[in-house]
């Protein structure tokens, strides 16, 4: 599978480029070259938010296969301020960084997909390294918990994380070439020193992320659009993956 991935330089993007890479093509689009060597292939589009039809062109110019998925790990997740007093600068800022960046991916996702079922456009390598190809076209974003929850500090980045969510939401509706997905990591994830974790803040692992992300790739039809992943606290709402797995609509008892 050939997986274009967005926000491929953060810490969620860099981890999930490390553990999908072994089995899939991961190319990054990327604002400036990575200085060290990265486990994706990067692609260079500084202005790609303001600028989506030069995706098209960069991955034409790079002679690579049709791409099957977009991952979208944009953006994060911080305590400031509150949101009223933070001023419509800052606010402007964070829909720049998050809402429209998503909003440019989705209709990146769009274009790419027609893309790869014109006729005439080669096949994608994925039918060589890991079985045939989706049939349909996959956009995966990932959102977390102040998308769902009004958490005190987390500025614009709740409001437009909601917005986010009801985005992949309208665009899975309107759409009949791509599967779009959302998941909602409803937890630090682990690894990242950005997040303050004193007094045992739970956590969710990069890999349980990428088991999830993988799921989702590979069946998109067996899950609604919002798929929730929570910190594996061995309690009744951690994220368990057999559950996760489960065709869409059934439950563990069924």
């Amino acid at each position: 599978m050939h997986i274009l991935l967005f926000g491929a330089t953060g810490h969620v993007g860099t981890g999930l480029a490390q553990r999908l890479s072994s089995h899939h093509t991961v190319t990054g689009i990327v604002r400036r070259r990575p200085e060290t060597q990265t486990a994706y292939e990067p692609v260079t589009v500084p202005e790609w938010v303001d600028e989506p039809e030069a995706v098209a062109s960069a991955l034409a110019s790079a002679d690579l296969p049709p791409v099957d998925a977009v991952i979208a790990a944009l953006g994060g997740w911080y305590i400031d301020e509150p949101v009223l007093e933070r001023g419509l600068a800052k606010f402007d800022e964070d829909y720049d960084a998050y809402l429209r960046a998503h909003f440019t991916a989705c209709a990146i996702s769009q274009r790419l997909a027609a893309e790869r079922t014109a006729p005439g456009r080669p096949a994608s390598d994925h039918a060589e390294s890991a079985g045939s190809a989706p049939t349909r076209f996959v956009h995966l974003a990932l959102n977390g918990v102040a998308s769902v929850e009004p958490l005190a500090g987390s500025g614009a980045i709740s409001v437009f994380g909601a917005a986010q969510k009801m985005l992949l939401e309208v665009a899975a509706a309107d759409s009949t070439t791509v599967d779009f997905r959302e998941l909602r990591i409803m937890a630090p994830v682990g690894g990242d020193d950005r997040n303050d974790l004193t007094g045992g803040v739970e956590t969710v692992r990069l890999a349980e992320v990428a088991d999830a992300v993988t799921a989702i790739l590979d069946s998109p039809e067996r899950f609604d659009v919002g798929t929730e992943i929570h910190a594996n606290a061995g309690n009744s709402e951690s994220w368990d993956l057999e559950k996760l797995r489960l065709p869409k609509h059934e439950t563990a008892e069924s």
